[in-house]
């Protein structure tokens, strides 16, 4: 993927359940042909949306390990449970299955969320009262740092 999913759109849902994705994140999807994806959630509260090539990576990951940890067991019956997948249409848009909208209330004001390799679709207000009520504190700036510089640095070349 040499395009990433950055920064945050709002968007409606149409009367069938149809998300129209915004044009910078469509060119970004258009890079996996087919226009496959992959709907998930873990909690039913907003909707994760994986370009399938990013998703078969993630069950490729999962799939290569022994034993699995409950906490995994749990993500991959939840991520199934609300899964499904589905193709963008001709016109930029993709179908919210009826239970995963209702469960994540999508009525009509959605926000859709860069997440670097994949998107989240929330509820506008929903969202707003969960993450945007208070500061983003300086403790949890430094160990946003500190991950940061965990990990090297690549060489320009790559």
């Amino acid at each position: 993927m040499n395009e990433r999913f950055r920064g945050s759109y709002i968007a409606k849902i149409d009367d069938r359940g149809r998300v129209k994705i915004p044009a910078k994140y469509l060119s970004v999807l258009e890079q996996d042909p087919g226009g496959e994806v992959y709907l998930t959630s873990v909690n039913g509260d907003h909707i994760l949306l994986y370009p399938m090539k990013v998703w078969r990576a993630i069950e490729k990951k999962i799939a290569a390990i022994p034993v699995r940890d409950p906490d995994l067991e749990e993500f991959v019956s939840r991520s199934s449970y609300w899964g499904s997948e589905s193709e963008i249409d001709s016109k930029g848009r993709i179908l919210v299955p009826p239970d995963l909208r209702a469960a994540s209330k999508l009525e009509s004001s959605l926000l859709i969320l860069g997440k670097i390799d994949y998107l989240v679709i929330w509820n506008k207000e929903v969202f707003e009262a969960r993450y945007m009520g208070g500061l983003f504190s300086d403790e949890k700036m430094h160990r946003i740092s500190r991950l940061f510089n965990e990990f090297p640095s690549l060489p320009r070349n790559e």
